[in-house]
This record gives structure tokens, sequence and C-alpha cells, in this order.
């Protein structure tokens, strides 16, 4: 049966995961305004970002460093990727805390925002073990969201996670118990797991301009 807010809180191990995934971008965080809806854009061009450069801070020093994309909410209301490098074994729990850290101001004063607000945590996170799917567990400053922002702010998630999970899946918790998250329609998802396909009016391929380090 589906459980939609009340739920009991449940821990799940960080799974650490292989990241590969080309990006550009940065660290920091703020919210964006609801808005009624979100404007369909074409999808049919390829993700660009730019090169990541080799950081020289010590997270990065014994195992290495990989860039990874985070997704932020450009001026135009539609995702794009903003780039992160982040230690070669980092794990999925690191990257979606990389995530809800939000853009850097100098992200911030190119218009790049974020529909996820800085109260929201993310309490655990763990993936499929032949990563076809993860499950987020959430705090509940995660119902915060609403209307365009929640589906905004999911989309946000379920891409992040497709960047280094390429067709997984996503659930979302709220401490510890499924919830059922709209889609780009703003109507609910008819399964718990939802995809980025679900959310693909939503994704502009506009360049990122600026990278950061963890």
């Amino acid at each position: 049966m589906r459980r939609t807010f009340r739920a009991r809180r449940v821990l799940a191990a960080p799974v650490t995961i292989a990241v590969i995934v080309a990006g550009g971008l940065a660290l920091s965080a703020c919210g964006i305004p609801t808005q009624r809806s979100a404007s369909p854009i074409s999808t049919g061009g390829t993700r660009i970002s730019l090169p990541h450069t080799q950081p020289t801070i010590s997270p990065c020093t014994k195992s290495g460093c990989v860039p990874i994309d985070v997704y932020f909410v450009a001026a135009s209301g539609h995702l794009r990727p903003a780039g992160r490098v982040v230690p070669r074994d980092a794990t999925l729990t690191t990257i979606i805390r990389s995530l809800l850290s939000g853009p850097t101001t100098a992200e911030q004063a190119l218009g790049i925002r974020t529909a996820l607000g800085a109260g929201i945590q993310l309490l655990s996170a763990s993936v499929t073990t032949h990563k076809k799917s993860a499950t987020l567990d959430f705090n509940t400053h995660f119902f915060t969201l609403s209307g365009t922002q929640e589906v905004v702010g999911v989309a946000q998630v379920v891409y992040t996670v497709n960047s280094i999970m390429p067709g997984a899946g996503v659930t979302f918790e709220i401490d510890g118990g499924p919830i059922e998250v709209p889609v780009e329609s703003g109507a609910l998802a008819t399964t718990i797991a939802v995809h980025e396909s679900q959310y693909a009016s939503l994704l502009t391929t506009t360049t990122p301009t600026t990278t950061t380090t963890p």
C-alpha cells in the first residue's frame, strides 16, 4: 500500500558509488519562488558542461577526484546542470547533500536558483545492487515544497541521481516512509519511483559557466 506523508523513520546505510560523469559549476543555498507552471521546452539537444578544473584540496588527494553534475534552476525556470568535483569514492549521500547546498554566490548572480529550501536535509540514501534505483529519505522540511516549487525540486533530485546512475528510478521518503511526488504536469506519479523522463520538459541544455570543488 502506498503511504503518503506520515511515516516512521528508517535509516539506510549510504552506498559508495563510482562517479563517472562530465559537468561544470558550484555551491551555497537559496530558494526559488513558486510559479504556476513550468514552460515546456525542447529537450532534443545534448546536455553540455564546461570542463572541470582539477582540485588540490585535501578531500581528493587520496582517492583522486571526478566531475559530477547537480541540477539547479536557471533564470528561465528550467533545470540546468551545475558542475561539482568530488572524491572518486563519494557516496550518493555526499552528492545529494552537495545539491542541497545550493548554488554559489557567483551562480546566483547569473540567476541560478534552487527550489530546495535550506531546511531540507537528506537523512539517508540507499542504492540497489545494480544501481537501477535509489531511495532518498528526507526530513519533514521537504513538506515545505508545494505547487511548481515541489515539481521542480523533485526534478532537481531526480536528474542529479540520474547524472551518476543513468536510467535509475528514485523513491522519495520522509522520515523513513515513502511518499508520492508529482511529475512535470503536477499530477502525482502513478508509481512510487519516478524517472527523469517524467520531467523532460523542465530541462534546458544551457552551458554551465562555473565549476567548484567540494
